[in-house]
């Protein structure tokens, strides 16, 4: 069956919905949307696996530890990063689960955590985020949500869409080196986990290559975590 939305076909093919879970998804993510609609689409021929395996990659470079490893959700880096994916205060801002006038990026040289807790999902305190995997698996989920939504939003303004670099491979130049990297919607989601939505249009658009605080490359994440079958569902549907 398919349900009609409001995406053109081209970004349609890598969005994949049941009917039963667009309630759940318009009410969770996009309470905004008036009408939302996906038709079926094909996972990408050649894959390192599915969104979990991806997920445990990415889960195990940010926290440093081997995945299944528990105590992945309790790391707590030397910038206050926290959790599996390294959480900071900004995207948990945007992700409705804190608040602060002050913090990293914004009057702060790091995450201090001297704000307060929403009480989303019943966690009020830092320690219960720490030690909350199930809220943690959703966050990144909704963080991933709102990058795409963002990054498609700044690049439908230059009159492009993801699909438009999708499968595309594209050299670029970091630290000196000549790199080749092929575009896939899993690497973009980790790309924009590092480096934020601006940082993945900024490499789409303009070919400039970003680095975090400690010097991580953009490409590092758009490579070692693309070619994953991700699709929308995989991050957008209710957990």
């Amino acid at each position: 069956m398919t349900i009609q939305l409001e995406f053109s076909t081209a970004d349609l093919e890598y969005l994949e919905f049941l009917p039963e879970e667009l309630a759940s998804i318009q009410s969770e993510l996009y309470p905004d949307l008036e009408s939302i609609s996906f038709e079926s689409a094909k996972p990408p021929r050649r894959s390192k696996g599915n969104f979990q395996k991806m997920l445990d990659a990415l889960g195990e470079f940010e926290s440093g530890k081997k995945r299944g490893d528990p105590t992945q959700y309790k790391v707590e880096n030397t910038l206050g990063f926290m959790g599996k994916y390294q959480f900071g205060e900004p995207l948990l801002i945007d992700l409705s689960y804190y608040k602060a006038n002050v913090y990293y990026g914004k009057g702060a040289n790091k995450n201090y955590w001297r704000g307060t807790w929403t009480g989303k999902k019943g966690i009020k305190n830092k320690a219960q985020f720490l030690n909350s995997p199930r809220v943690q698996e959703l966050a990144i989920r909704e963080a991933f949500a709102l990058n795409y939504r963002r990054l498609k939003d700044t690049l439908k303004q230059k009159g492009k869409s993801i699909y438009h670099f999708l499968g595309k491979k594209r050299t670029y130049k970091d630290k000196g080196k000549s790199k080749i990297i092929t575009i896939t919607l899993s690497g973009i989601l980790a790309g924009a986990h590092l480096r934020g939505p601006g940082g993945v249009a900024q490499l789409l658009l303009s070919n400039k290559v970003s680095h975090d605080e400690y010097g991580t490359s953009i490409l590092k994440y758009i490579h070692e975590y693309g070619g994953y079958s991700v699709r929308a569902k995989d991050f957008l549907s209710r957990r």
